[in-house]
């Protein structure tokens, strides 16, 4: 316990160094922090995958991770058109493992150029949202309201664990009473209570964030109306943020392996860390994309 919260305090600090940097240097500061998950943890993902692809697989989506999230930040920064080179990225890695699967065919199979692509998708495509909701640009409507790229990030990081943090707690103290498992065979030691936990506690810290930015933006947040839209990106994201956790079980359940890495003592490897906030920064993304158009 003491080492996991010692190793949760350094992630968390080092959250916040890269924030600040966003903040006060440039936005482009917290795509290294994105580009460094999807390093490690496409690392970890092959790593895990062990003999279901083959090296010149591991070398094509080694490849990708390298040079997806770089070009999703610049092409967005520049352009505005991060997803687009992200897909054109996607195009490229799914043409040359088909090529591969003709060149060694005999080395390879249809379960590999699958495994493959699994790990292209989880972490990398999956963080170039990430990415692109780090240059979000709110319309001029919103200016004032600072719905902008520094709150997308906010939410995704500050939601995320206080989500996993609450459900945690509602898990280790309520099970007893509550005992009914919320996915038995994928992570026997989810509960029902610890879900609903992870939901009062992605709400509570979107409502932490609302309350923050009340308080030192002087014309930020006071229209009162969008206290709900605020619980409801902390509800979805939450949600999200719980899918994640259970994809990432699933995926540890397929390749027989407890942690994904050893990087963060207590917690395991990278993609331990941030499979709830994956699926937590694709949700904030769409929540965002709608406010956009209908505000």
């Amino acid at each position: 316990m003491k080492t996991r919260l010692i190793t949760g305090t350094c992630y968390v600090l080092v959250l916040a160094a890269f924030y600040c940097l966003k903040i006060f240097v440039h936005d482009l500061c917290f795509d290294v922090l994105t580009y460094l998950f999807a390093l490690i943890g496409t690392f970890e993902m092959l790593r895990a995958m062990k003999n279901r692809v083959t090296d010149t697989q591991k070398l094509m989506v080694s490849v990708f991770s390298v040079f997806c999230i770089p070009a999703c930040a610049l092409f967005e920064y520049f352009f505005g058109n991060g997803l687009q080179i992200v897909g054109v990225c996607l195009f490229a890695l799914v043409t040359l493992l088909l090529l591969a699967m003709i060149a060694e065919h005999e080395q390879t199979s249809l379960e590999s150029v699958g495994v493959s692509l699994l790990c292209a998708v989880y972490p990398t495509l999956l963080l170039s949202l990430l990415v692109v909701g780090n240059h979000i640009q709110p319309p001029e409507s919103l200016h004032g309201f600072a719905f902008n790229s520094n709150l997308f990030v906010l939410f995704v990081f500050v939601i995320s664990p206080c989500a996993d943090s609450i459900a945690y707690v509602f898990g280790r103290f309520l099970r007893k009473k509550f005992p009914k498992k919320l996915a038995p065979k994928l992570s026997p030691n989810k509960t029902v209570i610890g879900g609903i936990g992870g939901l009062v506690g992605g709400m509570l810290g979107a409502l932490v964030i609302y309350c923050i930015h009340s308080a030192v933006s002087g014309s930020f947040a006071q229209a009162y109306i969008w206290l709900p839209v605020y619980l409801l990106v902390g509800l979805i994201a939450s949600v999200a943020t719980e899918i994640g956790d259970l994809v990432e079980s699933c995926i540890k359940r397929k390749v027989d392996v407890k942690d994904m890495g050893n990087l963060m003592p207590g917690h395991g490897g990278i993609m331990d860390r941030i499979d709830g906030t994956l699926f937590a920064s694709i949700a904030v993304y769409f929540v965002f994309t709608i406010v956009y158009l209908f505000v």
